[in-house]
């Protein structure tokens, strides 16, 4: 086959040049940029995340506290007889435990013996979450009889300083919240 062109070898495939250094640098550039933006949408999205994570599993675990101080009424109106919801921080993680006979302290005993408080239910809480009752740190709170909460107000002169008490409800209602801070701050409460 004869060419038009007798200097030129004809081909079907059009001759190969590489990128230019221009469009490399601009390449990378459009790519750096959309990872960037997708990194901090990522942290956004697992504060938010967290956050609602611990506040389901708080959610939760009232309600089971609730539910089997209902079901199971303490042996006694003491708050050393309780059920009792605490939130404990170990190994840089942070635990919800449901317990009963106890007023504090129960982390991790499941062998009912004796007196000893007994771990019912426990939930991980993410560690950088923290959790708040009428903005105050969550640590421990006790069920009395029928799944009510027992009252710092209301408890008996001989109680213990580290009974499990809720504070003064706040217009009728205590507000838990959950609250990331850092660099991707996020938040949200649950009325009870």
């Amino acid at each position: 086959m004869a060419s038009r062109h007798p200097g030129r070898f004809v081909s079907g495939v059009r001759a190969s040049r590489g990128l230019t250094l221009v469009e490399l640098v601009v390449v990378l550039a459009v790519v750096a940029i959309l990872i960037g933006a997708g990194f901090l949408g990522l942290l956004t999205w697992l504060g938010t995340d967290n956050v609602n994570v611990a506040q389901v599993r708080m959610r939760t675990a009232l309600q089971v506290a609730m539910a089997d101080a209902l079901t199971n009424p303490p042996s006694s109106a003491t708050p050393y007889h309780n059920w009792s919801l605490q939130l404990v921080a170990k190994g840089g993680q942070q635990y919800l435990y449901v317990c009963t006979g106890s007023h504090g302290g129960c982390a991790g005993n499941t062998n009912p013996s004796g007196s000893l408080p007994v771990q019912v239910h426990v939930s991980m809480v993410p560690a950088n979450v923290h959790l708040t009752i009428d903005n105050a740190p969550l640590t421990c709170l006790a069920f009395g009889p029928l799944g009510q909460p027992l009252l710092a107000a209301s408890s008996p002169p001989t109680a213990s300083a580290g009974a499990c008490y809720w504070p003064a409800a706040v217009r009728g209602q205590w507000t838990f919240g959950a609250n990331v801070t850092g660099g991707a701050a996020a938040s949200t409460s649950y009325v009870f």
